[in-house]
C-alpha cells in the first residue's frame, strides 16, 4: 500500500543527456540531500547501475560484476526503509520492454512513483552517443554509423540507438499506468547556456533547493573526446578486437588511456552533426517534440529545446570529417609521449586482512550473494541504518 510520506523518483535517462554529471552531483550532496529529506540509496556510485543490471537480465551480460544479482532488491529495500522522498539514477534503465517496467515499478508500489527524464536534441545526441560507444569498445566509423540511422529499416546499429534514444516509446514504457503530471521531462538547456542549469532544473524537480547544492564540484567520472580521440581510439578497439574482458577494458582503456590521456589531448570535444544529415534528424525531433506535448507531461525546461539549431554553413560538415592519417599519427604520438611521462605506479601496499567489524562485514557481503537469509540480515541493517539516520 502507498505511503502518503513515500515518494520515488526514478530517472531512467536518456543516455548522454547529464546523467552522469547529475548522479556524480547526487552522490556528492548526498549526506546533505538526505538532511532535507531526499535519499539516493547505495553504498557506492555504481550501485544503481548494477539494479538496472538487474532488472534487465540479459541485456547487460558482458559488463555485470560481482553482486549484481539482487542489486535492484537492495536499491528499493533501502527506498522503502526511508519515509521521504529517494531518487533512484541510471540510463540504463531506458531501453526497458513494458514487462520489465511494470515489474519494476510494482517493487515500488509502496510509494508515489514518479518517472524523470532527461532529454537533449537529436542534433547533440547522435555524435554523442557515437562517441560513448566508442569509449564502450564499438568499432563502428561515424559515416557508418549515420549511414545506418538514416536507412528507412531498422538494422542492428539503428535498433540499439533507438532502444535507448527513442523519448516518446521511453516515456510510454515506463509512464504506463501513471499520471501525466507524474512523468517529469527535463530538458537539456542549449548549447552556450551557463553551466548548472540542468542541475537546478533537476534538483528542483526533486523539491532540492539548487542554491543549497552547488554544481561548481569536482566531477571525476564524466570526460569527452573529440573528433580526432574518438577515431583513433575506434582503430585501438579494431586492433584489440574481443582479446580484453570487458571489466579489464573498462578499467585499463576506457578509465586510464580514454580518460586520462586521451582526453586531455582534446582541444574542442565538440563533434557536430554533419549538415546533410541535419534534415531527417529536424524531422525526428519534431516528432518527439508534438508527441511529449501531446501526452501532457510535465516539463521542466522548454521543449524547444528538443529542436536541433540549423546547420550554418557548410562548417559542420568539414568539422565532422574523418580526421585524416596524418592527424591520427600526430595525435597518436601526443598520446604515447603522455604515458611515457606519467609517473611510475606505486608498488601495491601489503594489505592487510581485515580483522573486527571490516572482517565481519565482507563475510556478510560475500555470504548475501550466495543465500537468501543472508540478503534478507543485509535488508535489515539498512532499514534500521535508514530508521537511525531519519
Amino acid at each position: 500500500m502507498t505511503s502518503p510520506t513515500q515518494r520515488v523518483y526514478l530517472h531512467i535517462g536518456l543516455p548522454k543527456t547529464g546523467t552522469t554529471s547529475l548522479q556524480e552531483l547526487l552522490w556528492h550532496h548526498r549526506e546533505a540531500i538526505a538532511e532535507d529529506g531526499v535519499l539516493y540509496p547505495g553504498h557506492d556510485q555504481a550501485a544503481h547501475h548494477r539494479a538496472a543490471m538487474d532488472v534487465h537480465h540479459g541485456r547487460y551480460g558482458q559488463w555485470k560484476e560481482p553482486g549484481t544479482a539482487g542489486s535492484w532488491d537492495w536499491i528499493v529495500e533501502q527506498a522503502r526503509a526511508w519515509r521521504g522522498t529517494s531518487v533512484i539514477s541510471t540510463e540504463l534503465l531506458a531501453p526497458a520492454s513494458p514487462d520489465e517496467a511494470a515489474r519494476a515499478l510494482a517493487d515500488l508500489d509502496f510509494a508515489e512513483v514518479h518517472v524523470l527524464c532527461t532529454a537533449r536534441d537529436l542534433a547533440r545526441q547522435i555524435p554523442s552517443v557515437w562517441q560513448e560507444n566508442v569509449k564502450t569498445r564499438q568499432r563502428t566509423s561515424f559515416a557508418d554509423f549515420l549511414a545506418a540511422l538514416r536507412e528507412p529499416e531498422l538494422n542492428d546499429t539503428s535498433r540499439l540507438f533507438w532502444d535507448y534514444q527513442d523519448l516518446p516509446r521511453v516515456l510510454r514504457t515506463w509512464g504506463a499506468g501513471l499520471p501525466p503530471e507524474r512523468v517529469h521531462v527535463v530538458t537539456v538547456p542549449p548549447r552556450g547556456t551557463p553551466s548548472g542549469v540542468l542541475w537546478e532544473r533537476f534538483a528542483a524537480v526533486l523539491g532540492l533547493d539548487p542554491a543549497r547544492f552547488p554544481s561548481d564540484v569536482p566531477l571525476y567520472n564524466n570526460f569527452s573526446l573529440g573528433m580526432t580521440e574518438t577515431e583513433l581510439l575506434r582503430r585501438v578497439n579494431l586492433a584489440l578486437g574481443d582479446e580484453l574482458p570487458w571489466l579489464r577494458y573498462a578499467d585499463v582503456v576506457k578509465d586510464d588511456f580514454a580518460a586520462k590521456v586521451l582526453s586531455q589531448l582534446s582541444g574542442s570535444t565538440h563533434i557536430p552533426l554533419p549538415a546533410r544529415d541535419h534534415g531527417w534528424v529536424a524531422e525526428a525531433a519534431q516528432r518527439f517534440h508534438d508527441e511529449l506535448a501531446a501526452a501532457g507531461y510535465t516539463v521542466v525546461g522548454d521543449l524547444g529545446d528538443l529542436l536541433p539549431s540549423a546547420p550554418v554553413g557548410t562548417a559542420a560538415d568539414a568539422d565532422a570529417a574523418a580526421p585524416t592519417d596524418a592527424e591520427l599519427l600526430a595525435a597518436a604520438v601526443d598520446a604515447l609521449v603522455a604515458l611515457l611521462r606519467r609517473d611510475p605506479p606505486e608498488a601495491p601496499a601489503t594489505q592487510r586482512p581485515p580483522t573486527g567489524v571490516g572482517r565481519f562485514r565482507q563475510t556478510l557481503l560475500h555470504l548475501s550473494e550466495q543465500y537468501p537469509q543472508a540478503m534478507h540480515a543485509r535488508r535489515l541493517y539498512w532499514r534500521a541504518k535508514a530508521q537511525l539516520r531519519r
